[in-house]
Protein backbone atom coordinates (compact mmCIF):
# COMPACT_ATOMS: atom_id res chain seq x y z
CA UNK A 1 0.00 0.00 0.00
CA UNK A 2 1.33 3.49 -0.81
CA UNK A 3 2.30 5.63 2.17
CA UNK A 4 0.85 9.09 2.62
CA UNK A 5 4.18 10.55 1.52
CA UNK A 6 4.16 8.39 -1.62
CA UNK A 7 0.62 9.55 -2.39
CA UNK A 8 1.62 13.18 -1.99
CA UNK A 9 4.68 12.75 -4.21
CA UNK A 10 2.57 11.07 -6.91
CA UNK A 11 0.21 14.05 -6.88
CA UNK A 12 3.16 16.46 -7.03
CA UNK A 13 4.15 14.77 -10.29
CA UNK A 14 0.61 15.07 -11.67
CA UNK A 15 0.52 18.76 -10.79
CA UNK A 16 3.66 19.41 -12.79
CA UNK A 17 6.53 18.37 -10.60
CA UNK A 18 9.39 20.20 -8.92
CA UNK A 19 12.04 22.77 -9.70
CA UNK A 20 15.11 23.67 -7.66
CA UNK A 21 14.02 21.32 -4.88
CA UNK A 22 10.56 22.84 -4.39
CA UNK A 23 7.05 22.18 -5.62
CA UNK A 24 6.45 23.94 -8.95
CA UNK A 25 2.95 23.15 -10.24
CA UNK A 26 2.83 23.68 -13.98
CA UNK A 27 6.30 25.15 -13.79
CA UNK A 28 5.16 27.93 -11.43
CA UNK A 29 7.06 28.32 -8.17
CA UNK A 30 4.86 27.58 -5.18
CA UNK A 31 6.65 30.28 -3.21
CA UNK A 32 5.80 32.84 -5.91
CA UNK A 33 2.14 31.81 -5.78
CA UNK A 34 2.17 32.11 -2.01
CA UNK A 35 3.71 35.58 -2.16
CA UNK A 36 1.26 36.74 -4.80
CA UNK A 37 -1.97 35.41 -3.28
CA UNK A 38 -1.06 35.08 0.39
CA UNK A 39 -1.32 32.04 2.61
CA UNK A 40 -3.23 29.96 3.24
CA UNK A 41 -4.80 29.39 -0.17
CA UNK A 42 -6.41 26.68 -2.26
CA UNK A 43 -4.72 25.66 -5.51
CA UNK A 44 -6.57 23.73 -8.22
CA UNK A 45 -5.27 22.16 -11.45
CA UNK A 46 -7.73 22.70 -14.31
CA UNK A 47 -6.32 20.11 -16.71
CA UNK A 48 -6.50 17.40 -14.05
CA UNK A 49 -10.20 18.14 -13.57
CA UNK A 50 -10.98 18.11 -17.30
CA UNK A 51 -9.00 14.92 -17.84
CA UNK A 52 -10.82 13.15 -15.01
CA UNK A 53 -14.24 14.09 -16.43
CA UNK A 54 -13.27 12.72 -19.85
CA UNK A 55 -11.78 9.55 -18.40
CA UNK A 56 -14.90 8.82 -16.36
CA UNK A 57 -17.18 9.43 -19.30
CA UNK A 58 -15.13 7.16 -21.54
CA UNK A 59 -14.88 4.40 -18.91
CA UNK A 60 -18.62 4.33 -18.17
CA UNK A 61 -20.09 5.17 -21.56
CA UNK A 62 -22.74 7.34 -19.86
CA UNK A 63 -23.43 10.96 -19.08
CA UNK A 64 -21.68 12.51 -16.08
CA UNK A 65 -23.32 15.07 -13.80
CA UNK A 66 -21.02 17.09 -11.59
CA UNK A 67 -22.19 17.32 -7.96
CA UNK A 68 -21.62 21.02 -7.43
CA UNK A 69 -21.56 20.59 -3.64
CA UNK A 70 -18.07 19.06 -3.89
CA UNK A 71 -16.58 22.35 -5.06
CA UNK A 72 -18.90 25.18 -6.14
CA UNK A 73 -16.14 27.57 -7.20
CA UNK A 74 -17.36 29.17 -10.41
CA UNK A 75 -14.15 28.58 -12.38
CA UNK A 76 -14.09 24.89 -11.48
CA UNK A 77 -17.72 24.53 -12.55
CA UNK A 78 -17.01 26.38 -15.81
CA UNK A 79 -14.28 23.90 -16.75
CA UNK A 80 -16.61 20.96 -16.22
CA UNK A 81 -19.48 22.65 -18.07
CA UNK A 82 -17.19 22.95 -21.10
CA UNK A 83 -16.91 19.16 -21.31
CA UNK A 84 -19.22 17.46 -23.78
CA UNK A 85 -22.06 15.51 -22.13
CA UNK A 86 -21.24 16.86 -18.67
CA UNK A 87 -24.18 18.08 -16.62
CA UNK A 88 -24.67 19.33 -13.07
CA UNK A 89 -26.37 18.01 -9.96
CA UNK A 90 -27.29 20.80 -7.55
CA UNK A 91 -28.68 20.75 -4.02
CA UNK A 92 -29.72 24.35 -3.32
CA UNK A 93 -30.91 27.51 -4.99
CA UNK A 94 -27.38 28.88 -4.66
CA UNK A 95 -25.86 25.89 -6.43
CA UNK A 96 -28.47 26.23 -9.17
CA UNK A 97 -27.36 29.84 -9.67
CA UNK A 98 -23.71 28.72 -9.86
CA UNK A 99 -24.52 25.98 -12.37
CA UNK A 100 -26.38 28.41 -14.61
CA UNK A 101 -23.61 31.02 -14.38
CA UNK A 102 -21.02 28.34 -15.21
CA UNK A 103 -22.77 27.50 -18.46
CA UNK A 104 -24.52 24.21 -17.76
CA UNK A 105 -27.55 23.89 -20.03
CA UNK A 106 -30.91 23.74 -18.26
CA UNK A 107 -31.67 20.29 -19.69
CA UNK A 108 -28.38 19.03 -18.19
CA UNK A 109 -29.21 20.05 -14.59
CA UNK A 110 -30.88 17.90 -11.93
CA UNK A 111 -31.74 19.05 -8.40
CA UNK A 112 -31.59 16.79 -5.34
CA UNK A 113 -32.02 17.33 -1.61
CA UNK A 114 -34.55 16.39 1.08
CA UNK A 115 -35.64 19.85 2.20
CA UNK A 116 -36.35 22.05 -0.81
CA UNK A 117 -38.06 25.31 0.05
CA UNK A 118 -40.97 26.84 -1.84
CA UNK A 119 -38.55 29.42 -3.23
CA UNK A 120 -36.25 26.67 -4.52
CA UNK A 121 -39.16 24.86 -6.17
CA UNK A 122 -40.12 28.12 -7.87
CA UNK A 123 -36.54 28.57 -9.09
CA UNK A 124 -36.48 24.98 -10.38
CA UNK A 125 -39.61 25.63 -12.42
CA UNK A 126 -38.42 29.03 -13.68
CA UNK A 127 -35.08 27.55 -14.78
CA UNK A 128 -36.77 24.66 -16.61
CA UNK A 129 -34.15 22.13 -15.49
CA UNK A 130 -34.28 18.54 -16.66
CA UNK A 131 -35.50 17.06 -13.39
CA UNK A 132 -36.23 17.79 -9.78
CA UNK A 133 -35.31 14.54 -8.03
CA UNK A 134 -38.18 14.64 -5.55
CA UNK A 135 -37.73 13.11 -2.11
CA UNK A 136 -41.33 12.70 -0.91
CA UNK A 137 -44.92 12.52 -2.12
CA UNK A 138 -45.45 15.89 -0.45
CA UNK A 139 -42.70 17.37 -2.61
CA UNK A 140 -44.41 15.99 -5.71
CA UNK A 141 -47.56 17.94 -4.84
CA UNK A 142 -45.64 21.10 -3.91
CA UNK A 143 -43.67 21.00 -7.17
CA UNK A 144 -46.89 20.57 -9.16
CA UNK A 145 -48.30 23.60 -7.37
CA UNK A 146 -45.24 25.70 -8.23
CA UNK A 147 -45.40 24.62 -11.88
CA UNK A 148 -49.12 25.28 -12.04
CA UNK A 149 -48.73 28.82 -10.70
CA UNK A 150 -46.05 29.48 -13.33
CA UNK A 151 -48.07 27.91 -16.12
CA UNK A 152 -45.23 25.52 -16.93
CA UNK A 153 -44.38 21.82 -16.89
CA UNK A 154 -41.32 20.41 -15.12
CA UNK A 155 -39.48 17.11 -15.14
CA UNK A 156 -39.49 14.80 -12.12
CA UNK A 157 -37.06 12.12 -11.02
CA UNK A 158 -38.18 9.94 -8.14
CA UNK A 159 -35.38 9.57 -5.62
CA UNK A 160 -35.88 6.08 -4.24
CA UNK A 161 -34.48 4.73 -0.99
CA UNK A 162 -33.98 1.04 -1.89
CA UNK A 163 -34.56 -1.83 0.51
CA UNK A 164 -30.98 -3.09 0.09
CA UNK A 165 -27.85 -1.31 1.27
CA UNK A 166 -24.76 -0.74 -0.82
CA UNK A 167 -22.07 -2.55 1.11
CA UNK A 168 -18.38 -1.66 0.86
CA UNK A 169 -18.88 2.08 1.37
CA UNK A 170 -17.80 4.49 4.10
CA UNK A 171 -21.03 6.50 4.36
CA UNK A 172 -24.49 5.13 3.62
CA UNK A 173 -27.51 7.27 2.80
CA UNK A 174 -29.99 4.56 1.81
CA UNK A 175 -31.08 1.00 2.44
CA UNK A 176 -32.24 2.02 5.93
CA UNK A 177 -34.49 4.59 7.57
CA UNK A 178 -32.98 7.93 6.47
CA UNK A 179 -34.19 11.39 5.50
CA UNK A 180 -33.25 10.73 1.88
CA UNK A 181 -35.69 9.65 -0.81
CA UNK A 182 -38.99 7.84 -1.10
CA UNK A 183 -39.13 4.36 0.38
CA UNK A 184 -39.03 1.66 -2.28
CA UNK A 185 -42.31 0.27 -0.91
CA UNK A 186 -43.95 3.58 -1.91
CA UNK A 187 -42.76 3.49 -5.53
CA UNK A 188 -46.16 2.75 -7.00
CA UNK A 189 -47.83 5.55 -5.07
CA UNK A 190 -45.11 8.01 -6.08
CA UNK A 191 -45.44 7.11 -9.77
CA UNK A 192 -49.22 7.43 -9.64
CA UNK A 193 -49.08 10.74 -7.79
CA UNK A 194 -46.62 12.18 -10.32
CA UNK A 195 -48.73 11.06 -13.28
CA UNK A 196 -51.83 12.57 -11.67
CA UNK A 197 -50.39 16.06 -12.09
CA UNK A 198 -50.49 17.35 -15.69
CA UNK A 199 -47.82 19.92 -14.74
CA UNK A 200 -45.26 17.15 -14.12
CA UNK A 201 -43.25 15.01 -16.53
CA UNK A 202 -42.05 11.72 -15.06
CA UNK A 203 -38.41 11.41 -16.16
CA UNK A 204 -37.36 8.35 -14.21
CA UNK A 205 -35.66 7.37 -11.00
CA UNK A 206 -32.68 8.48 -8.94
CA UNK A 207 -30.87 6.31 -6.38
CA UNK A 208 -27.97 7.58 -4.28
CA UNK A 209 -27.25 5.49 -1.23
CA UNK A 210 -23.55 5.72 -0.40
CA UNK A 211 -20.28 7.58 -0.86
CA UNK A 212 -16.60 6.65 -0.68
CA UNK A 213 -17.26 3.31 -2.39
CA UNK A 214 -14.28 1.13 -3.36
CA UNK A 215 -15.89 -2.31 -3.74
CA UNK A 216 -16.43 -2.68 -7.50
CA UNK A 217 -18.44 -5.90 -7.26
CA UNK A 218 -20.80 -4.43 -4.67
CA UNK A 219 -21.28 -1.28 -6.73
CA UNK A 220 -22.05 -3.27 -9.88
CA UNK A 221 -24.62 -5.33 -8.00
CA UNK A 222 -26.10 -2.08 -6.72
CA UNK A 223 -26.36 -0.75 -10.29
CA UNK A 224 -28.11 -3.95 -11.37
CA UNK A 225 -30.65 -3.43 -8.58
CA UNK A 226 -31.20 0.15 -9.77
CA UNK A 227 -31.85 -1.05 -13.33
CA UNK A 228 -34.40 -3.56 -12.04
CA UNK A 229 -36.03 -0.79 -10.02
CA UNK A 230 -36.13 1.31 -13.18
CA UNK A 231 -37.95 -1.45 -15.04
CA UNK A 232 -40.52 -1.62 -12.24
CA UNK A 233 -41.04 2.13 -12.47
CA UNK A 234 -41.48 1.89 -16.25
CA UNK A 235 -44.10 -0.84 -15.81
CA UNK A 236 -45.97 1.27 -13.27
CA UNK A 237 -45.82 4.31 -15.55
CA UNK A 238 -46.90 2.31 -18.60
CA UNK A 239 -44.15 3.79 -20.74
CA UNK A 240 -40.35 3.78 -21.10
CA UNK A 241 -38.26 5.80 -18.68
CA UNK A 242 -36.36 8.88 -19.84
CA UNK A 243 -33.68 8.74 -17.11
CA UNK A 244 -31.95 6.51 -14.62
CA UNK A 245 -29.61 8.36 -12.26
CA UNK A 246 -27.26 5.86 -10.59
CA UNK A 247 -25.84 8.34 -8.09
CA UNK A 248 -22.10 7.90 -7.70
CA UNK A 249 -19.88 7.77 -4.67
CA UNK A 250 -16.63 6.52 -6.25
CA UNK A 251 -13.95 6.51 -3.56
CA UNK A 252 -10.92 8.76 -3.11
CA UNK A 253 -8.02 7.10 -1.20
CA UNK A 254 -7.31 9.83 1.34
CA UNK A 255 -5.78 7.64 4.02
CA UNK A 256 -3.23 4.92 4.68
CA UNK A 257 -4.05 1.43 3.37
CA UNK A 258 -6.39 2.81 0.70
CA UNK A 259 -5.83 2.37 -3.03
CA UNK A 260 -7.44 4.08 -6.02
CA UNK A 261 -10.96 3.16 -7.03
CA UNK A 262 -10.73 0.71 -9.96
CA UNK A 263 -12.46 2.91 -12.53
CA UNK A 264 -11.44 0.75 -15.49
CA UNK A 265 -12.64 -2.44 -13.80
CA UNK A 266 -15.92 -0.86 -12.80
CA UNK A 267 -16.38 0.69 -16.23
CA UNK A 268 -15.88 -2.63 -17.97
CA UNK A 269 -18.37 -4.35 -15.67
CA UNK A 270 -20.90 -1.53 -15.96
CA UNK A 271 -20.77 -1.41 -19.76
CA UNK A 272 -21.40 -5.17 -19.85
CA UNK A 273 -24.29 -4.76 -17.43
CA UNK A 274 -25.81 -1.92 -19.42
CA UNK A 275 -25.47 -3.89 -22.66
CA UNK A 276 -27.75 -6.55 -21.18
CA UNK A 277 -30.43 -4.07 -20.11
CA UNK A 278 -30.29 -1.41 -22.82
CA UNK A 279 -32.26 -3.42 -25.45
CA UNK A 280 -35.29 -3.65 -23.12
CA UNK A 281 -38.06 -1.51 -24.69
CA UNK A 282 -38.86 -0.12 -21.25
CA UNK A 283 -35.51 1.69 -21.44
CA UNK A 284 -35.77 2.84 -25.05
CA UNK A 285 -34.15 6.26 -25.33
CA UNK A 286 -33.30 6.32 -21.62
CA UNK A 287 -30.53 8.63 -20.40
CA UNK A 288 -28.13 6.94 -17.99
CA UNK A 289 -26.08 9.17 -15.75
CA UNK A 290 -23.74 9.14 -12.79
CA UNK A 291 -23.49 12.13 -10.48
CA UNK A 292 -19.94 12.53 -9.22
CA UNK A 293 -18.35 15.33 -7.24
CA UNK A 294 -15.47 14.30 -5.01
CA UNK A 295 -14.15 11.84 -7.60
CA UNK A 296 -13.86 14.53 -10.28
CA UNK A 297 -12.09 17.23 -8.28
CA UNK A 298 -10.59 15.97 -5.00
CA UNK A 299 -7.13 15.05 -6.24
CA UNK A 300 -6.89 18.24 -8.33
CA UNK A 301 -6.71 20.49 -5.27
CA UNK A 302 -4.10 21.36 -2.63
CA UNK A 303 -4.54 23.49 0.48
CA UNK A 304 -1.31 25.46 0.94
CA UNK A 305 -0.38 26.93 4.32
CA UNK A 306 2.74 28.52 5.80
CA UNK A 307 4.61 27.42 8.91
CA UNK A 308 4.53 30.21 11.51
CA UNK A 309 6.08 28.33 14.43
CA UNK A 310 7.87 25.09 15.27
CA UNK A 311 8.01 24.19 18.93
CA UNK A 312 9.05 21.06 20.84
CA UNK A 313 6.89 20.27 23.86
CA UNK A 314 7.55 17.28 26.12
CA UNK A 315 9.23 15.23 23.45
CA UNK A 316 6.77 16.11 20.67
CA UNK A 317 7.27 18.67 17.91
CA UNK A 318 4.34 20.87 16.95
CA UNK A 319 4.35 22.58 13.56
CA UNK A 320 1.97 25.53 13.75
CA UNK A 321 0.60 26.83 10.44
CA UNK A 322 -1.55 29.76 9.38
CA UNK A 323 -4.22 27.42 7.99
CA UNK A 324 -6.67 25.39 10.01
CA UNK A 325 -10.00 23.65 10.43
CA UNK A 326 -11.86 26.90 9.76
CA UNK A 327 -10.67 26.68 6.13
CA UNK A 328 -10.46 22.90 5.70
CA UNK A 329 -12.78 21.15 8.11
CA UNK A 330 -12.66 17.74 6.44
CA UNK A 331 -8.86 17.49 6.46
CA UNK A 332 -8.83 17.93 10.24
CA UNK A 333 -11.33 15.11 10.69
CA UNK A 334 -14.06 17.36 12.07
CA UNK A 335 -16.80 16.79 9.51
CA UNK A 336 -18.40 13.83 11.23
CA UNK A 337 -15.52 11.38 10.89
CA UNK A 338 -15.55 8.74 13.62
CA UNK A 339 -11.83 8.04 13.24
CA UNK A 340 -9.63 11.08 12.58
CA UNK A 341 -6.96 10.28 10.03
CA UNK A 342 -4.49 12.49 8.23
CA UNK A 343 -4.66 13.48 4.58
CA UNK A 344 -1.34 13.25 2.68
CA UNK A 345 0.85 16.24 3.63
CA UNK A 346 4.17 17.37 2.21
CA UNK A 347 6.70 20.13 2.82
CA UNK A 348 6.34 21.92 -0.51
CA UNK A 349 9.37 24.12 0.10
CA UNK A 350 11.76 21.14 0.12
CA UNK A 351 10.31 18.31 -1.93
CA UNK A 352 13.75 17.03 -2.89
CA UNK A 353 14.44 15.70 0.62
CA UNK A 354 12.95 12.65 2.32
CA UNK A 355 10.85 13.06 5.46
CA UNK A 356 13.15 13.03 8.46
CA UNK A 357 10.92 13.85 11.41
CA UNK A 358 7.46 12.98 12.71
CA UNK A 359 5.48 15.99 13.88
CA UNK A 360 2.01 17.20 14.80
CA UNK A 361 0.72 19.67 12.21
CA UNK A 362 -1.74 22.11 13.76
CA UNK A 363 -3.51 25.32 12.83
CA UNK A 364 -3.81 28.74 14.51
CA UNK A 365 -7.18 28.27 16.20
CA UNK A 366 -7.87 28.16 19.94
CA UNK A 367 -9.03 24.53 20.03
CA UNK A 368 -7.23 21.17 20.15
CA UNK A 369 -9.49 20.03 17.32
CA UNK A 370 -7.46 22.22 14.96
CA UNK A 371 -4.99 19.52 13.92
CA UNK A 372 -4.16 18.02 10.52
CA UNK A 373 -2.34 15.08 12.05
CA UNK A 374 -0.56 14.02 15.23
CA UNK A 375 2.20 11.89 13.72
CA UNK A 376 3.04 13.22 10.26
CA UNK A 377 6.30 12.36 8.51
CA UNK A 378 7.70 15.60 7.07
CA UNK A 379 10.99 16.98 5.87
CA UNK A 380 12.00 18.93 8.97
CA UNK A 381 9.81 22.02 8.69
CA UNK A 382 11.15 25.49 9.34
CA UNK A 383 9.32 28.74 9.94
CA UNK A 384 8.32 30.10 6.55
CA UNK A 385 8.08 26.70 4.82
CA UNK A 386 4.94 25.90 2.84
CA UNK A 387 2.97 22.77 3.75
CA UNK A 388 0.56 21.20 1.25
CA UNK A 389 -2.57 19.23 2.20
CA UNK A 390 -3.41 17.02 -0.78
CA UNK A 391 -6.78 15.70 -2.02
CA UNK A 392 -8.20 19.13 -1.14
CA UNK A 393 -10.16 19.85 -4.32
CA UNK A 394 -13.44 18.63 -2.79
CA UNK A 395 -15.25 19.61 0.40
CA UNK A 396 -12.67 22.17 1.34
CA UNK A 397 -13.44 25.90 1.23
CA UNK A 398 -17.23 25.66 0.99
CA UNK A 399 -17.53 22.79 3.49
CA UNK A 400 -15.72 24.63 6.29
CA UNK A 401 -16.76 26.86 9.18
CA UNK A 402 -15.16 29.91 7.62
CA UNK A 403 -16.40 32.38 10.23
CA UNK A 404 -14.87 30.61 13.20
CA UNK A 405 -12.54 32.97 15.13
CA UNK A 406 -12.97 35.55 12.34
CA UNK A 407 -9.81 34.65 10.45
CA UNK A 408 -9.77 35.94 6.84
CA UNK A 409 -10.96 33.49 4.22
CA UNK A 410 -8.31 32.06 1.86
CA UNK A 411 -7.80 32.71 -1.82
CA UNK A 412 -8.69 30.11 -4.46
CA UNK A 413 -6.35 29.90 -7.46
CA UNK A 414 -6.68 27.70 -10.54
CA UNK A 415 -3.90 26.73 -12.94
CA UNK A 416 -5.24 26.18 -16.44
CA UNK A 417 -3.94 26.67 -19.96
CA UNK A 418 -0.47 27.52 -18.71
CA UNK A 419 -1.77 30.46 -16.67
CA UNK A 420 -2.89 31.10 -13.12
CA UNK A 421 -6.42 32.36 -12.52
CA UNK A 422 -7.62 33.93 -9.30
CA UNK A 423 -11.08 32.49 -8.60
CA UNK A 424 -11.54 34.15 -5.23
CA UNK A 425 -9.28 36.71 -3.56
CA UNK A 426 -8.21 36.27 0.04
CA UNK A 427 -10.17 38.38 2.46
CA UNK A 428 -8.70 41.08 4.67
CA UNK A 429 -9.25 41.01 8.45
CA UNK A 430 -11.61 44.00 8.17
CA UNK A 431 -13.83 42.06 5.75
CA UNK A 432 -15.31 40.22 8.72
CA UNK A 433 -17.44 43.34 9.19
CA UNK A 434 -18.92 43.13 5.69
CA UNK A 435 -22.73 42.82 5.72
CA UNK A 436 -22.89 43.19 9.49
CA UNK A 437 -25.11 45.87 11.01
CA UNK A 438 -24.04 47.89 14.01
CA UNK A 439 -26.45 49.10 16.66
CA UNK A 440 -27.44 52.77 16.29
CA UNK A 441 -25.73 53.85 19.51
CA UNK A 442 -25.07 57.59 19.46
CA UNK A 443 -23.38 57.58 22.85
CA UNK A 444 -22.58 55.34 25.74
CA UNK A 445 -25.74 53.82 27.21
CA UNK A 446 -26.85 54.93 30.65
CA UNK A 447 -25.60 52.57 33.33
CA UNK A 448 -28.16 50.17 34.70
CA UNK A 449 -28.74 50.97 38.38
CA UNK A 450 -27.85 48.23 40.83
CA UNK A 451 -30.73 46.64 42.67
CA UNK A 452 -30.68 47.37 46.39
CA UNK A 453 -32.06 45.13 49.07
Amino acid sequence: MPTQTAKARALVARFGGERDGAFSPGGVSISRLAERYGTPFYLYHGEMISQRVRRVREALGTEVSYSVKANPSLGVCQLIAREREAGAEVASGGELAVAQAAGFASDEIVFAGPGKTDDELRRIVDAGIYADNVESVNEIDRLAGAAGRAGKRIGVGLRINPTTQLMGSQMRMGGAATQFGIDQAELQGAVERTLSHPELILRGIHVYTATQVFDVAALLDHCRNILELGLQAADLAGRPLDMIDFGGGFGIPYFENMVDFDLDGFGEGFRDLLARYRPDPRLAGCRFLFELGRYLVADAGIYVMRVVDVKPIRGKTFVVTDGGMNHHLTATGNMGQVFRKAYPLLNLSRTDASPDVNVAVVGPLCTPLDQFGADIALTGPRVGDLIGVFYSGAYGFSASNLGFLSHPTPAEVLLWGGEEHLLRAAAEPEDVLTDQRALPLASEPDPVPLARS
